[in-house]
């Protein structure tokens, strides 16, 4: 029988599903404190800076989910899972979940250590991206500058899945992003 996950697990998860629903200022202790079911002690011991130092290691947390060991080497087959993943959420969630990382990006001065940790996910994609394109053929500074270009991108059609509630932006980004791809690559 599996364990039920540390309170710090659960305050983690519970913050990230919170980052993609209200947003770093929509984010609050309490609420966490009850999705989670830890006890209030919780956030100190395990964040001892409280809010921000919590919002900072769950945006770090949801920054390593895109680059798990058990990615696709292969470009095409990344971006397939990257847009299939952000389409399997929107129809689970009924349009209503974004990215944590870009929820962290739009946190503001107020939260800096937020902001800086949305930073460290997005080069940590790009440098993720830019690696397979590069083991696949493509020049370095190329396979950058498209790495990041596709985070922007992705982004982009999640903000406006959402808003129009339907996935044909990621549909229409996944067709045009494999062109882009295929430019790259020696053929």
């Amino acid at each position: 029988m599996a364990s039920r996950p540390s309170p710090r697990e659960r305050l983690l998860d519970a913050t990230i599903t919170s980052l993609r629903r209200h947003g770093v200022q929509g984010t609050g202790i309490a609420d966490l404190l009850h999705t989670s079911g830890a006890a209030r002690q919780s956030i100190y011991q395990h964040f001892p800076g409280g809010k921000a130092e919590l919002v900072a290691a769950a945006t770090r947390r949801a920054g390593e989910f895109i680059v798990r060991s058990d990615e696709p080497a292969d470009p095409h087959a990344h971006l397939d899972r990257r847009i299939d993943w952000g389409i399997g959420q929107m129809r689970r969630h009924d349009f209503a979940l974004g990215c944590p990382v870009a929820a962290a990006a739009l946190a503001g001065s107020e939260y800096p250590e937020v902001v800086e940790a949305a930073a460290e996910a997005f080069a940590t994609w790009t440098r993720s991206f830019a690696d397979r394109l590069v083991a696949a053929g493509a020049e370095p500074e190329a396979a950058t500058a498209f790495a990041r270009f596709q985070i922007s991108a992705i982004e982009g059609a999640i903000l406006t899945a959402r808003a129009l509630r339907t996935v044909q932006p990621l549909e229409d980004l996944r067709t045009h992003l494999h062109r882009f791809v295929d430019d790259l690559l020696p053929h």
